[in-house]
């Protein structure tokens, strides 16, 4: 057997999905040394480790902390259950669930208008015949732009908040631990923090029907939300929420361009766009691996993992697990080995959102972009397609996406 290339190498980056299939195959539990970390490539011993105790978050105090802060993703056990049920209310999202209270209902309100109205922005000044990357003018806006507003931010700031977003990214993304990188990510951190500080002390004491707002007046059983919590949610909001969204577009768009039949398909009958979402999701998840540290020794794959040890569970790999999908490294948005009404759910079978009790709060605001903003290009656009001599490449590791989407309307 030939040695496998390192996690962090030039090869692994061009097209991690073949270097993933070798693990499968030859190395289920690999231990990497240029990450420091344990790759586990399967379905099911992904599934077991998200719902395995001893797999925990305290990754995060150096992956996410420095610019999060002390966020929900490193809370365990009771204090993760009570702040969950301060917070997840208000990121359901779009309606798509009832609400208690009188500020949940109309946060929701807000949010339902708040995606269409972006989306008509975004959109409305593009022209028939004009080529453009679609995800500079779209994809990386809309998602940052819908948070300013549920946030009731002003719109002069909104290119701040881009600014902001991309170096914190980027920290989030930093594998290699660049010190540069680093440097920037936790600068940015900063300077949003100091931002929203005057706003959260107005929205105390004039609440509105903000998400700010929201969180600032939440109680649940005599608890509340001190300052640092409100930044720490807003902060993971504005990241983890456009981060998602933003990279599931430039696949989506990948994947029903470069065959157009598929976008005449979905144009034609929208009971396909969740299910053309959804397979993008399982196919090519916008984050391609999670992080958690083992507080003991576990047996898992035919080996030991060690306490204390570093495990990233690679979800583009147990997405593409042959075991579990048929015809695993095709996109069909036609399967049916996989639950596309789960798919922004805690139950779903693809974990591009994570699994069980640290599934992502914002899946379902990803949901309503994705639909809303699909639906309006849809509507508007039936002869996109890309632009003559184009072919997407995807970029990244941590985060994985194309880099640009050129396309003619």
């Amino acid at each position: 057997m030939t040695s496998l290339p390192a996690l962090l190498s030039e090869e692994v980056a061009r097209d991690p999905y073949a270097f993933y299939r070798r693990l499968r195959h030859e190395a289920p539990l690999h231990y990497d040394e240029s990450a420091g970390a344990y790759l586990l490539t399967r379905h099911a011993a992904v599934s077991t480790a998200y719902r395995h105790p001893a797999f925990t978050t305290r990754n995060y105090e150096w992956q996410l902390e420095p610019v999060f802060g002390r966020s929900l993703l490193q809370l365990d056990g009771t204090e993760h259950a009570r702040k969950r049920a301060l917070v997840s209310p208000h990121f359901r999202g779009a309606g798509l669930s009832a609400w208690s209270g009188t500020i949940h209902r109309n946060v929701a309100e807000i949010l339902d208008g708040t995606v269409e109205r972006v989306v008509d922005l975004l959109l409305e000044p593009i022209r028939p015949g004009e080529e453009f990357d679609i995800l500079e003018r779209f994809a990386h806006l809309l998602p940052v732009f819908v948070i300013a507003d549920m946030l009731a931010l002003p719109k002069t700031d909104y290119r701040r908040f881009w600014d902001w977003y991309t170096a914190m990214i980027a920290f989030l993304s930093n594998l290699a631990r660049d010190p540069n990188v680093h440097k920037r990510g936790v600068a940015a951190a900063r300077e949003l923090r100091q931002y929203l500080t005057p706003i959260i002390a107005e929205r105390r004491a004039n609440p509105g029907t903000d998400l700010i707002s929201a969180l600032a007046t939440a109680e649940v059983d005599g608890h509340t939300l001190d300052d640092d919590e409100i930044k720490t949610h807003v902060t993971q909001l504005l990241n983890a929420g456009s981060e998602t969204t933003d990279k599931t577009f430039g696949s989506l768009f990948g994947h029903l361009l470069t065959r157009r039949q598929r976008y005449e398909e979905v144009a034609a009958n929208r009971d396909l766009v969740i299910p053309a979402i959804s397979e993008t999701l399982r196919l090519t998840p916008p984050s391609q691996m999670n992080g958690r540290v083992l507080a003991e020794s576990v047996e898992l794959e035919g080996g030991t993992l060690p306490a204390e040890a570093l495990v990233f569970l690679v979800i583009a790999s147990a997405n593409r697990d042959e075991s579990r999908f048929a015809d695993a490294e095709s996109y069909d948005f036609h399967r049916t080995d996989l639950s596309h009404a789960d798919a922004f759910t805690a139950r779903g079978e693809h974990f591009a959102f994570g699994f069980g009790r640290h599934f992502c709060l914002g899946a379902m605001l990803a949901r309503s972009e994705l639909q809303i903003g699909l639906h309006a290009i849809l509507d508007r656009f039936p002869n996109l397609r890309l632009a003559d001599g184009f072919t997407p490449r995807h970029q990244g590791l941590k985060m994985r996406a194309p880099a640009e989407m050129r396309v003619v309307v």
